[in-house]
């Protein structure tokens, strides 16, 4: 590590720009035209601190039947990973816990301790090294500590049905 990267620093007017574009929609996970640009706007390179950020507003994990906890529907989500450039290529960096940790923290300040951490899962991500830095939100997108687990139906209303649930229903019939 050079030098100049041990002496970096998260930047307070990347994290101001991002969450001011992140605010502009929310990404439901569905796949469009305006789901991608807005996933393009909020990507942004620190080289400095050679992270790549990206910063969203995410919705519809309960709605989709994906998780069955309905705290769980909403939530900031920052992905973060590593990035070098040389000859006008990139290439994946190992990821830096630390400075992710920093850059965590200058997205989520005070409320940084309900801050879900999750690590690369499709392969791309795994590739890549991206982390995901969730804080759950209420209806208000202001930051709560959800009640239990994600697939717990302790707080699920009695006629929710996942995916799977309605799938094997039909298969049944």
């Amino acid at each position: 590590m050079t030098a100049i990267l041990r002496l970096a620093s998260p930047d307070r007017q990347i994290v101001t720009w991002a969450k001011l574009r992140a605010a502009k929609m929310i990404f439901d996970g569905r796949d469009s035209p305006a789901a991608r640009r807005y996933l393009i706007d909020c990507t942004h390179y620190h080289g400095p601190t050679q992270c790549q950020i990206i910063f969203s507003r995410d919705t519809g994990h309960n709605s989709s039947g994906w998780w069955k906890n309905p705290d769980y529907e909403r939530c900031y989500h920052l992905s973060l990973s590593f990035v070098g450039f040389e000859a006008g290529r990139s290439y994946p960096l190992p990821f830096n816990h630390k400075m992710a940790s920093k850059w965590a923290e200058a997205f989520y300040g005070d409320d940084i301790s309900m801050v879900w951490v999750e690590p690369p899962y499709s392969p791309e991500g795994k590739a890549r090294e991206v982390y995901h830095y969730r804080l759950f939100c209420d209806e208000t997108w202001k930051p709560i500590k959800p009640r239990g687990e994600v697939y717990s139906r302790e707080w699920t209303p009695a006629d929710w049905k996942s995916f799977s649930d309605l799938h094997g229903e039909i298969n049944n019939v």
